[in-house]
């Protein structure tokens, strides 16, 4: 039984890994690119969380915040002006999210 020995010069094969990588990267990107254009099986359950959580929950979340935030204020708590203004920020940012990303990304 003779043995073949074959030597490839270590430039080759970097060349080789290169062209690999190249054709793997372009097949994924190709390959990928289809099932951009259509929706995701996620959609469904992601507008029911985005629904859930700037919907009902969200207004009755920050109706609880300000209450609070207000009673604080009243009584002159330290820092009641700056959990005001927190209470404020958040109420905005949960309610106002979807039309923030509506007119972010249309």
């Amino acid at each position: 039984m003779t043995r073949l020995r074959i030597t490839i010069p270590g430039a080759t094969i970097e060349r080789t890994k290169l062209y690999l990588t190249r054709a793997g990267f372009t097949l994924i990107c190709v390959s990928i690119f289809p099932l951009a254009a259509h929706a995701s099986p996620f959609d469904t359950g992601i507008n029911s969380i985005q629904t859930l959580f700037t919907g009902t929950i969200a207004k009755a979340a920050s109706l609880i915040a300000v209450v609070i935030g207000g009673y604080t204020f009243a009584h002159g708590e330290p820092g009641a002006k700056k959990t005001l203004a927190g209470v404020a920020a958040g109420t905005g940012i949960a309610i106002m999210a979807t039309n923030v990303l509506t007119w972010l990304w249309g």
